[in-house]
């Protein structure tokens, strides 16, 4: 049975695109990955092909419109049996390829594509979204998302009764930690607005016996730098740009506290379960998370952690030095999170994915 993926991002970064393609070609499969190229990393690929989609714009309107074009064309002249679109902005390309060639079409959203923070001020385009996916969800024979909020959002705004949650979660892997004797917090993902980055830069001005590493690439990096070096946290504040899985798998395992401090941006926000909590939870580092309702749930849950009070910035690091200096309390939570690794891991998903494609191939 052959599986197409199309998805926008870059394959080598994507690591929920990878996990979904190795487990579909470890289960007899025959997987070809659709993305964009990366001009910095060489995927590591074992199994199936991966294939690149170029446009000459890179994003925009344009880019959108010409991406699912050629996704289009490309399913057209394609033999696959079923096509696999992986978030809203491979959807309407994917949706019109699986009709003129009778295909079965998988759909799998990875956030509420429409409520991101990019689109909050532009009416006009979050309602071009919204009206696609309203049109081509439809069409899907299978609907997965991240998080039951995004599945109770999903069933309401389209009537559709049958939506999978498939987690993001990373690998189970056996780690050894080495943490420095200064604490490191840690931030890893991209650096676009409402991700509550700035936050913790302010929040280093009040730890000063604390380092923050921030890893990823995105639009506000530059003003990111610059708030660094104007609160003159130089020395406690490091950019380490975008890194491959297998360094970060090397790095988060050092930091003593992991943040996810998203802001409560609209609704994709509120609803998510952002990749980075279970790399951090995978790496055994016990994690400070925004008081928003799918994060706290599993974070009060799995008791991995704490869940911020105040986004007072003052406020915010005395809570974290609180924990830090307890250290009974913190070293109870690092035993948490350990156990928590042994559930919240791909191996424990994959089944899901397995079971789900196999429902769609019998239906």
């Amino acid at each position: 049975m052959r599986i197409n993926i199309y998805t926008t991002s870059y394959f080598v970064t994507d690591q929920r695109v990878q996990r979904v393609a190795n487990t579909l070609s470890a289960n007899g499969f025959t997987v070809r990955v659709y993305c964009r190229k990366h001009n910095v990393f060489t995927p590591e690929i074992v199994g199936y092909r991966v294939n690149y989609i170029k446009t000459m714009f890179k994003k925009g309107p344009f880019f959108y419109f010409l991406y699912n074009t050629k996704i289009f064309f490309q399913i057209l002249f394609s033999d696959t049996d079923i096509i696999y679109a992986n978030d809203l902005d491979t959807l309407p390309g994917c949706a019109m390829g699986s009709i003129f060639r009778n295909k079965k079409l998988i759909y799998d959203s990875h956030e509420l594509f429409t409520e991101v923070p990019e689109l909050i001020n532009r009416p006009l385009i979050k309602l071009i979204w919204r009206f696609q996916e309203s049109i081509f969800i439809k069409r899907a024979k299978a609907v997965i998302t991240v998080s039951e909020g995004v599945v109770n959002e999903l069933k309401k705004r389209y009537g559709i009764k049958k939506v999978e949650v498939i987690r993001n979660l990373p690998e189970h892997n056996s780690i050894v930690v080495f943490r420095d004797k200064q604490p490191v917090l840690i931030y890893q993902g991209a650096l676009n607005v409402g991700r509550g980055i700035e936050l913790a830069i302010e929040m280093m001005k009040y730890l000063p016996h604390f380092k923050l590493l921030i890893i990823g690439k995105g639009d506000i990096e530059i003003k990111l730098r610059k708030q660094m070096l104007e609160s003159n946290l130089m020395d406690r504040v490091q950019f380490l740009g975008q890194l491959t899985p297998t360094k970060l798998r090397l790095i988060t395992p050092t930091a003593w506290l992991g943040l996810s401090l998203e802001e409560d941006m609209g609704l994709n926000y509120r609803y998510a379960l952002p990749n980075k909590l279970f790399d951090y939870i995978s790496a055994h580092v016990p994690v400070l998370v925004s008081d928003l309702p799918e994060m706290k749930k599993i974070v009060e849950k799995f008791e991995i952690g704490i869940v911020a009070k105040s986004r007072n910035p003052v406020d915010l690091a005395k809570q974290v030095a609180s924990l830090i200096n307890d250290k009974t309390s913190y070293e109870n939570i690092l035993e948490k999170v350990k156990i928590a690794s042994e559930r919240l891991n791909w191996q424990n998903e994959a089944h899901k994915l397995i079971n789900l494609v196999n429902e769609v191939i019998r239906n």
